[in-house]
Formats: C-alpha cells, structure tokens, sequence
C-alpha cells in the first residue's frame, strides 16, 4: 500500500511538472488517485449477523458508502469470545466486534472507544434515536458507553413445532411444569425429546437461572449480586432444584450438557424433527415464517411443519410465568480503530438505518431505534401470534438477562453445570456465596 501512495504521488508530481512546461492553464483532479486515498476497509468480527444474513446486509451498506468496505468474519458465539480474547490482547483485534452486556461488556470496555464521545462526534443527535434504557445496558459500571446496542432479546422462549405437538397429542404449549412433563412422557412415547436444550454453553445457563430465579421470587437475583441477600436462600435453592429436574425428569435430551445450543440443539434436534420444543430466546422468532432462509433444507421445511413460539414453562409453584430481557447484541469499536467517522457510519446503519429494519424485519430481535418497527410480511399459521405474544413477554420483564458480575455469573454457571450433572444444590449455592463474600 505504501508503494501505492509513493507511485501516485510520483505520477501527481510528474503530470504538475508536464503541464507546467506545456504553458498548462488548469490543472485536472487527480481522480484515480484520490479515490484510492478515500478508500476504506473495516475488519468487523460477531456472531451475528449471520452468514444467511450477512451477505445482503453488509452489501447494501457499502452500495450506500462504495467508499467504504466491511471485512467480516462470523464464528459461533462461545467461539468468537476466545478468539477475540487472544486478538485483544495482542493487540491485533478488529475495528468493530459484536459484545453481549454484562460482565463480558465489563471485561473488554478497556479495548472500546467511549461509544458516547465518539457518536457525539459523528452521529448528531443520537441518543433520541436509540432506546435510552438499551443505551444505559452498555454503560459499564464507571460510566463508560462501552458500544452502541443493536438489537434487545428476551429469556427464555420455547420454538415449538406444532405439528409435532399434534402427532404427540400434546393440546397446547405448555404453561406449567406439570404441562411440561406431560408433553415429555407423551414425546418419549412417540420417539421424539421434548426439549432440544444446548446446556454446553453457559450463556444459556445463567440466562435461565435469571429468568427462572424471578418466578420463585421477583428480583431477589438483582438484591443477591448487590450483596444484599445470600445465594443460599430458598428462592435460589428452588431455582437450582428446578434446573435438576429437567435433567431428572428428561425434559432436556440425553447428554444435553455436551450440547451447544447453535447449531446442535437447533440443527441436529430441532430442525431434523427429533424435538418437539426448542430453548432459546425471542431473537429466534424468525421460523415461525415458513420462508425464513434459517429453514431452508431442513426436515421442518421438508415436511412443511407450522413453527410457533411461547415464553418458557414456569418452573415455580406459583405457575408465574416471567421474562428477563436486555440487549442481545452490541457493537463495540476498537479504541484502536483508525477509521472512526467511516466506523460510526456503519454503526449508525445497523441501530437506526436500513441495517436496523432488516434485522427487525428478520425477527432476530427487537428495535433499540425508536424509529423503527417491524414491516415484514406474516406468512406464517402462528407468526403474528408468536410475535405478540414473545413482544408481551418481553416487555413485561422482570429484570436484566444478563449478571454485570462475570465472577458470580461464572459461579452460577460452574454451580448450574455441576447440579444438571447430579451435584447437591445446596453445597453448590453454598460456593457460589464463596465467591460473593470474597469479593
């Protein structure tokens, strides 16, 4: 590149000189040498968009800004964490990266520009386009916008195949966990899992034990990180016995701990017909159109299966069914990153332009623009439903999804691993309030 430069510069200087001595009255725009100076290429790495999505996404931003080129790289979540860990550190990470909130938010906000300073700088008047509340997610605990947020997700959700459901004779979704175990016997009966659950990933994990935690009491999870309470109260013991029972009880598919949830769970259970149930969260609500592009070649799509989506079971006696939510994907810029004003044109794109719309539109969550809302097509037997519904769910959350503290969250799910395999509830609480009383 620098041998570029040095040549045109070297052709600029010969063509001056050229003119001059032919009595040249104008000199022309060095055009080709200029369009190469304004030329720039962003390294983007996440998990989402997906490679489905990625392609049409990503070229329509650059059909808008043909000065600037998206170098994107896409690995699977857990995956993309370690990888990134070892590119920051070395100080050889991309320009822009995908972030969850929370405590990974926390941990990598040393290698983020300040997302407020530098959207104030080039994005004017921000901050009344983009959910405030979605915003104050990205905040760390010193204040620091840590990334812009891109799309908001709630925990936890059942996609469910209703055809399925109806070969089985399970009459309805479950509500209760009662439902839940009667829909297992009767999906055993017929060959099928009940529930495609990737309890390898620990994300999954936690996010559950928040979610479920508020059923056995409503924000007490909030109280026990603050310290103001301890693990080992009975809400918490009722939340980890719940965990084991879906084990125990074979709601979860055999080996569920050797499970990832994208793409095993979805891929080699869900979509190849062998579960009747699906967990994961509100961003999936793509397949309940039968079009959707994450269907193609599948045995649902084969079989021309009708796709749906309902909150999880509540795992408490009370039956309270409630949700946890928070911004499922951030986007972080590299305080390293060279190229900030192009930067912030992408950024701006994915939160409040057409890179928005398309994810709305895509069901892969909901809008943190203010501007935006979905516009797609329903074309699905229970789309709309499975939209309101999920959307009602999600705004009456309970609370965040995510732990801002990574060593008790990294606590819960150590203790949540241990318990899914037999371990005594209790004893494994009794570690994770360790880990709180040390800090």
């Amino acid at each position: 590149m620098k041998m570029k430069k040095f040549l045109a510069a070297l052709t600029a200087a010969a063509m001056v000189m050229s003119m001059a001595g032919c009595g040249a009255e104008k000199e022309e725009p060095l055009n080709a040498a200029s369009s190469e100076e304004s030329q720039v290429t962003l390294s983007f790495w996440s998990w989402l968009p997906t490679n489905d999505q990625s392609e049409e996404l990503i070229a329509e931003f650059e059909k808008e800004n043909p000065n600037i080129k998206i170098d994107y790289t896409r690995t699977e979540q857990d995956d993309f964490f370690e990888k990134l860990q070892v590119a920051m550190a070395s100080g050889t990470g991309p320009d822009l990266y995908g972030m969850t909130t929370g405590s990974m938010m926390e941990q990598y906000a040393k290698f983020s520009a300040d997302m407020k300073e530098t959207a104030d700088e080039y994005w004017g008047g921000w901050e009344d386009k983009i959910n405030e509340n979605a915003v104050a997610q990205c905040t760390t605990e010193d204040g620091t916008v840590a990334g812009m947020p891109l799309l908001t997700a709630g925990m936890t959700t059942l996609m469910y195949n209703k055809t399925l459901m109806d070969e089985c004779g399970i009459d309805k979704v479950p509500t209760t966990y009662a439902e839940l175990k009667d829909a297992a016997a009767k999906a055993k009966e017929h060959g099928y899992v009940c529930v495609a659950a990737g309890a390898a990933d620990d994300w999954v994990n936690s996010d559950w034990f928040v979610q479920a935690s508020n059923e056995f009491e409503n924000g007490a999870v909030y109280e026990a990180e603050k310290g103001e309470r301890k693990w080992t109260d009975q809400c918490f013991i009722d939340t980890m016995n719940a965990w084991q029972k879906l084990f125990t009880d074979g709601i979860f598919e055999d080996g569920a701990l050797g499970v990832a949830t994208y793409p095993d769970a979805r891929d080699q259970y869900f979509f190849a017909r062998k579960a009747v149930f699906f967990m994961t969260g509100s961003w999936h609500l793509g397949p309940t159109s039968p079009t959707n592009s994450e269907l193609e070649g599948t045995e649902i799509q084969a079989k021309g299966d009708v796709i749906g989506m309902e909150p999880f079971p509540s795992v408490s006696d009370s039956n309270v069914i409630l949700g946890t939510t928070g911004v499922d994907v951030m986007i972080c810029m590299n305080k390293d990153c060279e190229e900030k004003e192009a930067a912030m044109k992408f950024i701006e794109y994915l939160a409040n332009g057409e890179g928005q719309q398309y994810w709305v539109n895509y069901l892969q969550g909901s809008p943190v623009s203010n501007e935006i809302a979905y516009t797609g097509e329903i074309d699905g037997e229970l789309q709309q439903q499975s939209i309101d519904n999920v959307n009602n769910y999600v705004g009456n959350a309970a609370g965040n999804r995510k732990l801002s503290n990574s060593e008790l969250e990294k606590a819960i799910q150590v203790a949540m691993q241990n318990v899914a395999a037999g371990a005594d509830p209790l004893k494994e609480l009794e570690a994770v309030q360790a880990v709180a009383d040390a800090q």
